[in-house]
């Protein structure tokens, strides 16, 4: 009996900068246990653009003949469980864990999109950690599986920054993870996020899971109240978010 063949995917790293050593061994324990189930292509790209390095991943991909690339930030701590989960949803165009800022409101990376007066606006989303899989316009991008072959169907290059004039004159920037989502949405295609994928973000002295998110965003709240002056107290600070 022929043996079946394995998968072929591209786990697809760009970096800025250096690589925390708990980032590291959670990478290499995870792939330790991927290399069991699927062939797997190590490409990786530091410091250019985010949209010229993921073009340059997926052309090695590609050249490859991987069906899928798999692209995990490099602060990003991932389970085990994330290749073979999101490979369930593999026929699909694009699916994500769940991602949250590590930063601002410590929200989840994820949005609905609605056309209104012929533009388009972008919804944050907060999804249930119930284990299901949700449907969104966009998702994060640091722990996301594509489908090659569904992504080579879309106008080339694949990802691009672009920028649109939004109300009044103001410009908006585009980055090239939301613009990937929307042309393989123009095309047909849908994008999804599995909850039972929960990403550690690691940030400077925390880690923020889409379980703890939360606590991250009332903590912020605690700072505040923390930073203001108590009675006969004076002096002058700086507390970043206050109105000015």
């Amino acid at each position: 009996m022929a043996k079946q063949q394995k998968p072929t995917v591209a786990i697809c790293t760009h970096v800025f900068n250096d690589v925390a050593f708990d980032v590291y061994f959670n990478h290499l324990y995870c792939v330790a246990q991927w290399s069991k189930s699927f062939d797997l292509v190590f490409v990786g790209k530091s410091g250019l653009t985010a949209a010229s390095a993921r073009n340059r991943l997926i052309e090695r991909a590609v050249e490859k003949k991987c069906t899928h690339a798999l692209f995990i930030d490099g602060d990003h701590l991932v389970p085990p469980e994330t290749l073979p989960f999101l490979m369930e949803t593999g026929d699909e165009a694009m699916v994500s864990g769940v991602v949250c800022k590590k930063g601002e409101q410590f929200q989840q990376v994820c949005w609905q999109v609605k056309d209104v007066d012929e533009k388009r606006q972008y919804y944050n989303m907060t999804l249930p950690l119930d284990g299901r899989l949700y449907e969104v316009s966009v998702c994060a991008f640091g722990c996301t599986l594509i489908n090659l072959e569904k992504l080579q169907k879309l106008k080339k290059p694949y990802f691009r920054d672009t920028c649109y004039e939004k109300f009044e004159g103001k410009l908006v920037n585009v980055r090239s993870d939301i613009n990937i989502c929307n042309m393989f949405r123009d095309n047909g295609e849908k994008i999804w996020v599995d909850t039972r994928i929960l990403v550690g973000h690691l940030g400077v002295s925390t880690i923020v899971y889409p379980q703890s998110s939360e606590f991250f965003g009332n903590l912020r709240s605690i700072e505040g109240e923390l930073s203001k002056l108590k009675e006969k107290q004076v002096g002058f600070y700086f507390y970043p978010g206050e109105d000015r």
